[in-house]
């Protein structure tokens, strides 16, 4: 015998992401009827934040380079995007610490390899980043740069 079409059913939270089975976290706004739908940004399209300009949604154009980055750090930024969300960092840090605790030479090549995914990274979210923060990812991305040259170059034991 089947249950009833409208039976009531016990509930089971379904599995959804962080925060989204909370009621704070749904927003629903209820309009009469005749109202039309809220506009899709409450806010102009070009923002008072400098360096903005080529964020998406804004008017101003995106230069070749920038398209020819975006298109090469799409599929990739993908993939670490599936990968868990501790291991880059946890790869980053031991590489660095055997960067800088390795005597040898080749404790510099890891170095760089870091500073330059820094760099990319750095590159890649540089319209979305503020001024000061741009400023002090370039010293960082630099820093680690300069002691890894500095390293494979015997200057550092």
């Amino acid at each position: 015998m089947h249950a009833p079409r409208y039976a009531a059913q016990p509930y089971l939270p379904r599995p959804t992401g962080f925060g989204e089975n909370l009621p704070m976290a749904k927003k629903r706004v209820h309009r009469p009827p005749g109202y039309g739908a809220a506009p899709a940004s409450p806010r102009p399209a070009t923002s008072g934040r400098a360096g903005g300009g080529n964020r998406p949604g804004s008017a101003a154009p995106v230069s070749p380079a920038r398209s020819r980055l975006e298109a090469f750090s799409a599929p990739i930024l993908l993939r670490m995007k599936r990968l868990p969300g501790w291991l880059i960092p946890v790869l980053l840090g031991v590489m660095l610490f055997v960067g800088l605790v390795v005597p040898a030479r080749w404790g510099g090549i890891l170095l760089v390899v870091i500073g330059g995914f820094l760099l990319w990274l750095t590159a890649v979210s540089w319209p979305a980043v503020s001024p000061g923060s741009r400023l002090l990812r370039m010293v960082v991305n630099l820093g680690v740069l300069a002691l890894g040259v500095a390293k494979m170059a015997g200057l550092l034991a």
